[in-house]
Parts: C-alpha cells; sequence; structure tokens
C-alpha cells in the first residue's frame, strides 16, 4: 500500500509493531475512558479520565475527573486528585476531556461538552465533539479556574470547528517546545470525525480566546498562513469519518510529528471494533505520511479508542515505547472489564 486516502506512506517510519501483549489496569473499580495525558514537572503523569466509575458497581460519576499516574508503565498505579465536582454529565450529557498539558509547572485542561448533547456533523450517533473550554490550575489538579460554576456560558471555542482540543505535548513539563506557542489539534467530531484542525497560542496566554490563532492557508513553501477567525481555519488533514480524538506529540529523537488517531467500524458503536492509524510529520501542520492503519485493531470485542502516547513512557530513542488507550464501554459479558487504561509495548521500524 504506497498510498492510503492519498496519504503517502512513510519514508522515515516503515512501520508500528507490538512487541508485547495487552495489559489492562488491575484495579477492576478503577474505570474511564479518553485519557489525555501530560508528563508534569513532578515527574508524575497527570491525566484527565471521562465518565470515571471509582466503585464495585460500575460507572458511579460521570462528567470528569483529575488523576495521577505514578511509576509504570508496566504496573504504574492511578490515584485520583480531583473529583471535579460540577463537571458531570454521562456520555454526551456532560463534559468529556479532550487535552492536558503541563507549561512552566502550570496544567491546562481542555474538556468538550460544555452544551451537552449538541448534534455531531457527520453521525446522528455520535454523542459529543463540541463547545470546547480550557481551565487551568497552579497546583497539580487540585483547584481549576474557573470552576464549573464560574465558566460562561457561551462555549471558548463553540461548534465542532474546534470542539475537542488536544494539546501537542513535547516532553516533560513541555520541554523541547519548538517556539514560544503551545499547539493543539482537534477533529470535528468525537468519534469518526472528519477535518483536522491546528491552532496555536502564546504559552503565557492558553485561556485567553483572543490569543488563539488557527491555520487558514498554506504559502507556496508550505508554511502556513495563520488568523484569529476560526471560522477562516483550514484543515491540515481530511479524511472522511477516519479522525476520531486525536493525539500528537513530538519525539525529539525522531524530529517528528506523530499523530494517533481512530475510527469506530460502525458509528458510535462498542460492539464492532475500530482501526488504528499513525501518521508522522516534520511540522505539525503537515504534511502527514502514513506509518500505520490496522484494521480491527486489539480485536472487535475490546473495541479499542483514545490512543495516547505517554512521553514518560518513552524510550531515550523515542524508537520504542508504551501506547496507553480506552477499551469498549458497554455492560454486556466480559467486555465491560475493557472499560479501563490499557497499555501495550511497541516499537517504530525504521527505514
Amino acid at each position: 500500500m504506497q498510498k492510503f486516502y492519498n496519504i503517502e506512506k512513510s519514508k522515515i517510519i516503515k512501520g508500528l509493531e507490538w512487541t508485547g501483549d495487552r495489559i489492562g489496569y488491575p484495579e477492576a473499580v478503577v474505570r474511564g475512558d479518553t485519557y489525555p495525558m501530560t508528563w508534569a514537572h513532578d515527574g508524575d503523569i497527570y491525566t484527565s479520565s471521562g465518565d470515571p466509575g471509582w466503585s464495585p458497581e460500575g460507572v458511579s460519576d460521570s462528567g470528569i475527573d483529575v488523576e495521577k499516574f505514578s511509576g509504570g508503565p508496566a504496573d504504574y498505579k492511578i490515584t485520583k486528585v480531583n473529583r471535579m465536582l460540577g463537571f458531570d454529565g454521562c456520555g454526551g450529557g456532560g463534559p468529556k476531556p479532550s487535552g492536558m498539558i503541563c507549561v512552566d509547572s502550570i496544567f491546562y485542561l481542555a474538556f468538550q461538552n460544555s452544551r451537552r448533547l449538541q448534534p455531531a456533523p457527520h453521525s446522528l450517533r455520535s454523542q459529543h465533539g463540541s463547545d470546547a473550554h480550557i481551565i487551568y490550575s497552579a497546583s497539580p489538579g487540585w483547584f481549576w479556574t474557573p470552576d464549573f460554576a464560574s465558566i460562561p456560558p457561551a462555549p471558548m471555542f463553540p461548534g465542532c470547528r474546534f470542539g475537542g482540543p488536544a494539546f501537542v505535548n513535547f516532553g516533560q513539563n513541555n520541554a523541547n517546545a519548538r517556539d514560544r506557542y503551545v499547539y493543539a489539534v482537534s477533529s470535528d467530531q468525537w468519534d469518526n470525525g472528519s477535518n483536522l484542525r491546528l491552532g496555536r497560542v502564546p504559552a503565557d496566554s492558553i485561556v485567553r480566546r483572543e490569543a488563539w490563532e488557527w491555520v487558514c492557508a498554506y504559502g507556496p513553501t508550505g508554511e502556513p498562513a495563520w488568523h484569529h477567525d476560526i471560522d477562516l481555519s483550514i484543515p491540515i488533514l481530511t479524511m472522511h469519518k477516519h479522525l476520531g480524538m486525536p493525539e500528537m506529540v513530538y519525539l525529539a529523537g525522531l524530529e517528528r510529528y506523530m499523530l494517533f488517531t481512530w475510527r469506530f467500524r460502525k458509528d458510535f458503536s462498542s460492539d464492532d471494533g475500530t482501526d488504528l492509524l499513525v501518521f508522522e510529520a516534520p511540522e505539525p501542520w503537515g504534511p502527514f505520511s502514513l506509518v500505520h492503519y490496522e484494521e480491527l485493531w486489539q480485536g472487535r470485542e475490546f473495541n479499542p479508542y483514545c490512543p495516547r502516547l505517554p512521553l514518560k513512557w518513552m524510550a531515550d530513542d523515542h524508537r520504542s515505547g508504551w501506547l496507553q488507550f480506552s477499551g469498549a464501554w458497554n455492560d454486556i459479558g466480559v467486555s465491560k472489564l475493557y472499560y479501563r487504561s490499557n497499555v501495550r509495548p511497541f516499537k517504530f521500524i525504521m527505514q
């Protein structure tokens, strides 16, 4: 396969190879999904779980929380840092996390679905993927500004164009940042989106909506032009219904931006399996080349989604590491045991 959706195969990374089996988090009562991650200044990984269920009965909480992954990758411990009271609502009926980053020891959490159950552009079944906000914390997740009661009624990013910002992480405490900006990518639907957009903001102005700008055009040499009007933004990648909530990180050892995404084989179904897509690019805006495409990734019953690449768990040369991801949420039979954090070791096969 030389091309996929008119996207060339990578000339740098030949593929991705699994080097071990999937490991599900061993504590059955620690459940949740989505898990956008950042490697913080204190050495731990921080994340936010969607619809966290920390009880023997299953999903007892809803909305979002803040959690910490200590140790790992094969023996990490998950600790709940903040229940995020008020940020509630199950599934599409409440906020869901999309991005997290630690910059200069300050934590930023992006979440979507602030107006709950808005129509999705590419599927009548999808529950969410729009109306995003960003909040911040000067401590590792204990106090967030603004709190839920103080969030403006109008979303920071209304609609679906930038409805689920996923921050581009560059290393511990955002070391290796390319410049003074923080970058974020977003699909236009939580699952099976079609268009990926790239925004950026000065690192000292992340929660100021007016400071954000988006790629709106490309020059003759491929350099992007930026504009503060999101309505003028253009996709940096388009693949019809193949772009679920994305993950982008910079791997300094490879000098490449890695983009992980996924798609349900049947719209918003936890029963029919998913496909995994991995791309690389020399810049966060592209051009993107295909590294890996895997149908029925991890098997139909497991139904994995939201792949994440914890930078703390990468080898020093960034050629191998561990992928973290979520599993099927339905409560039928053994599949309910998949709804938790899962990890699996891999390596990149270089050209």
